[in-house]
């Protein structure tokens, strides 16, 4: 045993001399790849060394507090020294390495790695004066409580680095205890796409750990990217970089979140592909995008509004609220089980100031009051002061001159203030700067709105004003035209139908892959019916207008109903294997969002599904529906073939294509496939996809295995 301890001590004394020789000379130290392996395995050997100093340092403390000391306890303790000591240095050293490569900020690191070293040396010399600190209380108290001080900053230290800042006192910091945000106040930047950045990204890429040069902890460092460049291209239909690496395989050491990591949602996904298709703005609110907005909907499941808030105030009585509503005055909760109650005034002539007044028998549970065009005046605001818990109060035409609105300031919960149509000015706006949670004051149609607009906004640094539109003499673009149609597969004939908003307009369109121009494209005037494959392109027009831009929508013929279809073999791969085979017939179009769940991928093996029908049906073709994003691997399908016949045992192949491969990278795009053959009347149809078994040379994963997606099989 004698002999295993002197060779263990002389080991450890090596290698902290080596330790200290490599911090010595550490700026021309040059770690080439093989040693770079050594040096991360530091994560797998630090929980070691953590261990067995504070069991080491336990096992000495309880020996010198039962002052009984034997030649067996003494020979265990040696050993636990020795075992930390090794350990400790052997875990230095790795962490020394890996500490070399990049995407590391040294000035973080350095204090991880002296802590590091610390406890190395220090369980060394332990070991070696061991007889020396045994004897002395002193010495062992301070030994014991410099190691463990060593031990906990030292790994406090290094959670940070590979969890990013503060990981292990988040949860009971009070930075952390921040109120829930309301959809009203949400900022799309903020309040969704941030906190998936920090949930699943920073851990890999914030300032004390840059893994490939890249920072994602604020917006500004997003816009940097990192060594391969930006993170997205919004000229780009796949949107860049940070999409491509999304959708890449799992087990694809480019995919991110690597594997292993906490992996990101549909739900997440969606909101980052919307949120850059819109343009990656940092400023945007959630309230203010259009009502049929996809991150607008997806928005509406993460916050509550002002209606649906969780109030912990009691509910009012329910026979005082029974009591106070008329024909003239609707007072009700503004949710079902909320305690909030919601008041509205109707007639102007039927209003009394002493019908607010009589509100105040339940002014704490009132969360909005909606006084429009009411003849309120500057001193019923008094009143409206003591509805203490008030969110959003609407004033707009009422009789309001701004004398009063100082009474206002009690209100300090009030976030949603119309004042639209009275007569303030922007001198009395002054006083309402004082309402720490303003976040929308609404003044169009009164004299601050012509005054200084700039100067009032600077007063108001954290509220939104809203003004409306005064710009009479700007010739203005006009909107694209919209399409109603939302179905984009036909099961029958269907008229195309085109809508905009602005009286006058002309649109105009194209069926044959041109954009209209405003001479020689028809006129559309409700009278075009969808019957086949097409891709519709509309532009509107008006004199004195900027023509708008091209909208366009690509629709599919489903001739028959599919009564049943099955894979012969699932996908395998993630999240694709878990995916029914009747995505492919469920009317759902898919979009350039391969990770929106309408999508079924395929790689490394052909997509076989067998569709069957109850009767017997006459088919000409069938049209397989794809996704090609060449930069993300997913490629045009090598072959195509169509199989038919009456027993799945004997079918016969009534079509084979084999799709153009491209020659170079290309933007996303949505491509159908149409496979024609002579009509035959059969009770099952195979459809075979196969995607290209290697990526071409000159492709950026060359070699690799290449993907199919497939969102929908048409037949007619």
């Amino acid at each position: 045993m004698q002999r295993w301890k002197t060779i263990l001590y002389n080991t450890s004394f090596a290698f902290n001399c080596l330790l200290v020789f490599l911090l010595i000379f550490e700026k021309g130290l040059i770690v080439p790849p093989w040693v770079q392996t050594i040096g991360r395995m530091h994560p797998l050997l630090l929980h070691f060394p953590i261990v067995l100093f504070l069991l080491c340092i336990f096992w000495e403390v309880v020996a010198r507090l039962k002052k009984s000391s034997s030649t067996e306890q003494e020979s265990i303790g040696d050993g636990l020294l020795l075992l930390a000591s090794i350990t400790s240095v052997i875990s230095a050293l790795m962490g020394l390495l890996l500490s070399k490569e990049n995407g590391y900020t040294q000035e973080v690191v350095a204090w991880h790695k002296w802590g590091g070293i610390i406890v190395s040396l220090l369980s060394l010399g332990w070991y070696a004066f061991r007889s020396s600190v045994r004897r002395s209380k002193a010495i062992l108290v301070m030994a014991s409580v410099v190691g463990v001080a060593s031990v906990i900053i030292t790994g406090h230290l290094g959670a940070d680095i590979t969890h990013g800042d503060n990981f292990i006192l988040a949860p009971v910091s009070k930075d952390q205890e921040q109120a829930p945000v309301l959809f009203e106040d949400a900022f799309v930047y903020a309040n969704m796409v941030q906190p998936i950045f920090k949930a699943k990204c920073v851990s890999c890429h914030n300032p004390q750990k840059a893994k490939g040069e890249l920072v994602m902890a604020s917006f500004s460092a997003l816009k940097k990217g990192g060594k391969d460049g930006a993170l997205w291209d919004l000229t780009q239909p796949d949107l860049g970089l940070l999409m491509n690496r999304i959708h890449l395989p799992e087990e694809n050491k480019k995919h991110m979140p690597p594997l292993g990591k906490p992996q990101l949602t549909g739900d997440e996904i969606s909101i980052l592909y919307h949120w850059l298709k819109m343009g990656a703005n940092d400023t945007a609110k959630v309230a203010a995008l259009p009502a049929t907005d996809t991150l607008r909907t997806l928005a509406t499941a993460l916050f509550n509004t002002i209606e649906t808030d969780d109030y912990t105030f009691k509910p009012a009585d329910e026979s005082k609220i029974k009591e106070l509503r008329n024909n003239y005055r609707l007072v009700a909760p503004l949710a079902l089980g909320s305690p909030a109650l919601g008041v509205q005034f109707f007639g102007a002539a039927q209003f009394k100031p002493e019908q607010l007044k009589e509100l105040l028998a339940v002014k704490e549970q009132i969360v909005t009051l909606n006084l429009n065009k009411m003849p309120v005046q500057d001193d019923d605001l008094a009143t409206i002061a003591q509805f203490t818990n008030l969110r959003k109060l609407n004033l707009s035409f009422t009789n309001i001159k701004g004398t009063g609105l100082k009474a206002l300031n009690a209100l300090k919960e009030l976030k949603q203030l119309s004042l639209s149509g009275t007569s303030i000015n922007a001198a009395s706006l002054n006083v309402l700067t004082a309402l720490p949670k303003l976040s929308q004051l609404y003044i169009w149609s009164t004299p601050a709105q012509s005054e200084n607009l700039a100067a009032i906004e600077k007063q108001f640094k954290n509220t939104k004003i809203e003004t409306g539109f005064t710009g009479d003499t700007i010739v203005i673009k006009l909107n694209k035209p919209m399409v109603e149609n939302e179905e984009q597969v036909l099961l029958q004939p269907t008229p195309l139908k085109l809508k905009h908003f602005v009286r006058g307009v002309t649109i105009r369109y194209t069926t044959d892959g041109k954009d209209p121009d405003s001479i020689s494209s028809p006129v559309y005037k409700g009278d075009v019916m969808l019957d086949k494959n097409i891709t519709v392109k509309a532009k509107a027009y008006k004199t004195g207008w900027i023509s708008s831009d091209v909208v366009e929508k690509t629709f599919y013929k489903a001739g028959f109903k599919i009564d049943s279809i099955r894979f012969i073999q699932a996908s395998a791969d993630v999240p694709y294997k878990s995916m029914p085979a009747t995505i492919l017939s469920d009317a759902q179009k898919g979009d350039l969002n391969q990770g929106s769940g309408k999508w079924i991928g395929y790689r490394g093996a052909p997509m076989q599904a067998v569709l069957y029908f109850d009767t017997l049906r006459t088919i000409s073709s069938v049209t397989v529906s794809s996704l090609i994003n060449i930069d993300g691997y997913i490629m045009p399908p090598q072959q195509l073939e169509v199989w038919a016949g009456n027993d799945l045992a004997h079918l016969r192949l009534l079509k084979k294509i084999n799709p153009t491969q491209p020659d170079k990278a290309a933007p996303a795009y949505l491509k159908g496939y149409d496979l024609a053959f002579e009509a035959v009347k059969e009770k099952y149809i195979k459809v075979v996809v196969v995607p290209v078994a290697k990526l071409p040379l000159w492709h950026r994963g060359k070699g690799d295995k290449g993907w199919i997606f497939v969102d929908e099989i048409f037949l007619n």
